[in-house]
């Protein structure tokens, strides 16, 4: 059904914060991979640090998307789009 909205963070859905964090540490998270950030003792540390400083996950943020733009993003017949991530086509 691609009709259905489901909101990642409800109640913070038309603001850049850290209610996501908040519905992952109540265990309201939408995927496996929610979850999987209070398996870890490292991913729950920062989940933490995430929740008690707004300005610490302004800046990781920051920094994550500069990094994130130093990526060479293959195009055309460079790259694939694949069925599977894990798997070559």
């Amino acid at each position: 059904d691609q009709t259905t909205l489901i909101e990642m963070d409800p109640g913070s859905r038309n603001t850049f914060d850290v209610g996501y964090f908040k519905q992952v540490v109540k265990r309201r998270g939408l995927f496996e991979s929610d979850a999987a950030l209070l398996k870890s003792s490292t991913t729950r540390s920062i989940v933490a640090q995430h929740l008690q400083s707004n300005e610490k996950f302004f800046t990781e943020f920051a920094k994550s998307m500069e990094k994130m733009g130093r990526i060479n993003v293959k195009i055309g017949t460079e790259g694939e789009i694949r069925k599977h991530c894990a798997f070559i086509n």
